[in-house]
């Protein structure tokens, strides 16, 4: 069966998996998603696999507690009128959208009205169309997170919406997997080449990002750098000094998404745990190593704790980087994050952008760093030879892309194309786990929280630059590697190499030449 519904701008036609339904079970339902299950309907294993979807991305809907089944006649008939199910948080329609990639229609969406309209109009116009709001989201006027009328999902209520003049756009908060953006290899590394490759271990001396000059001039100190992963162990000895009272972490529930500032409750994660490590793991721990900004303020978002979850958590944790006002109402606008890295998004696949998530991204890039704007780097797929134009979150222009190199300077099976825009060590780098241990990982999930960690260097040295002055300073003076059949354009950009590997010491230089 089709469904059309409508993002950015476009009117998009998804293929609903005929007969399967999604409840989201309770955590605190007697008996758990495994005792419910068997009440709700027979296990749909067959029809999703026969649908093509893969046994990673059904096992992440499971941990998060989705129950994809062939429902029972009471369920089939509570879905189709709305009505409540008991020890269920929510029920959804599962589709596989243009990009190939799968997705749970529930009756959450978001939609934006005329910025002309006052909020009380706006809200009188929600009301009016029966939506329920969830959430107002404060990186732009009169844009929120809602539910759908009773008896009608997301899709629906899209191409409904669609044709009210009030609303420039409406569109399905797909629930969806958003993996971490790794390879792991399971070896150890003794050393973290990508901060001085000496050439031991197969490696080419001086392919690493020309960090230690950089040092002697700057380890990040009042520079905040925020990542945006599933989780932390905040209290790994090379992190916990370093945590941003701002840290916090968003948790989605049955009455929508809520954000909780602090430490306390902070999911953990080991991918979440390596990116900051490699961003700003502290000085002084002797069985530790380091971040490239050791003295940098992290300030860790936790969302998706799961991996599963909607574009608009992530959009409100991108927006909130930029200005905590957004989430908390109390901070001052300007007291975000100087520096944004996120390596979240599914690996060797199409990842379409939603509205929310680009305002949010166009939000950060237009007001961060009290208007100076908040340089956002993020990690690339990985996959040999995907074409990163198909990623739509990080071929966004407000975003720099970042794909891996190794310790011989050569690109590793990443995507690319036109946007990528920097390559930075990302295999068999060493950096913090979880449970305050240390280990080896590849990915491009390492490469851009390691340029991300640099370019905190290079503002700490000229606070004054703005977002664009920081990203030219990247591209000009990175070093153009690869093996001699490599070429770069006229402009200086390769599609598997972007613009070359991170160079700090001569970024660093660049930046205090700017007055």
């Amino acid at each position: 069966m089709t469904r059309q519904y409508y993002q950015r701008g476009r009117l998009l036609e998804a293929e609903e998996i005929d007969g399967v339904v999604a409840v989201k079970i309770s955590a605190d339902a007697p008996g758990g998603p495994t005792g419910i299950g068997a009440e709700l309907g027979t296990a749909a294993l067959e029809s999703i696999r026969d649908a093509g979807v893969e046994e990673d991305v059904s096992e992440a809907f499971a941990r998060a507690n989705w129950v994809l089944v062939r429902p029972a006649p009471h369920v089939h008939e509570a879905f189709t009128t709305g009505e409540p199910l008991p020890g269920a948080e929510a029920t959804g329609t599962v589709v596989r959208r243009p990009n190939g990639r799968i997705g749970i229609a529930t009756d959450e969406l978001t939609v934006r009205l005329d910025p002309a309209l006052s909020e009380e109009e706006a809200e009188r116009e929600l009301a009016a169309a029966r939506l329920t709001t969830l959430h107002r989201l404060a990186f732009a006027k009169n844009l929120y997170q809602v539910r759908a009328p009773s008896g009608l999902d997301s899709l629906g209520a899209s191409v409904r919406l669609h044709e009210n003049d009030r609303f420039l756009f409406a569109e399905p908060a797909f629930v969806e997997h958003m993996p971490a953006r790794l390879r792991p290899t399971g070896s150890r590394y003794a050393r973290q080449w990508q901060w001085h490759n000496t050439g031991t271990d197969g490696g080419v001396p001086d392919a690493d990002v020309h960090i230690e000059p950089a040092w002697d001039h700057t380890l990040g100190a009042g520079v905040r750098v925020a990542v945006i992963d599933n989780g932390f162990d905040t209290l790994h000895p090379d992190l916990t000094d370093g945590l941003d009272p701002l840290s916090g972490h968003y948790t989605e529930g049955a009455d929508g998404t809520t954000f909780t500032r602090g430490a306390a409750g902070m999911p953990d994660s080991d991918h979440g745990t390596f990116c900051a490590g490699m961003v700003g793991g502290r000085l002084g721990n002797p069985s530790g190593g380091t971040g490239a900004a050791p003295e940098c303020d992290l300030l860790l978002l936790a969302c998706l704790p799961d991996q599963v979850g909607t574009q608009t958590t992530l959009a409100r944790a991108v927006a909130y980087t930029a200005d905590p006002s957004t989430e908390t109402g109390s901070a001052r606008t300007g007291d975000g994050a100087d520096v944004l890295v996120c390596s979240l998004g599914p690996n060797e696949a199409d990842w379409d952008l939603t509205t929310t998530l680009e305002l949010a991204l166009e939000f950060a890039a237009a007001n961060g760093r009290r208007g100076r704007g908040l340089p956002v780097f993020w990690a690339a797929s990985n996959g040999r030879n995907v074409d990163i134009g198909k990623d739509e979150v990080v071929s966004h222009p407000d975003v720099i892309a970042v794909v891996r190199s190794t310790n011989q300077d050569r690109e590793d099976q990443a995507a690319r194309g036109p946007e990528v825009e920097l390559i930075a060590p990302g295999v068999n780098v060493l950096s913090t786990t979880s449970g305050g241990g240390y280990g080896t990982d590849t990915g491009t999930s390492f490469a851009a929280p390691c340029a991300a960690g640099c370019a905190a260097l290079v503002l700490a040295a000229n606070p004054g630059l703005t977002r664009d002055q920081l990203r030219g300073i990247l591209r000009d003076t990175a070093d153009r590697i690869g093996p001699p059949t490599v070429e770069y354009d006229a402009d200086g950009h390769n599609d598997d190499y972007g613009f070359g590997r991170v160079n700090t010491i001569e970024a660093l230089r660049a930046a205090q030449a700017v007055s």
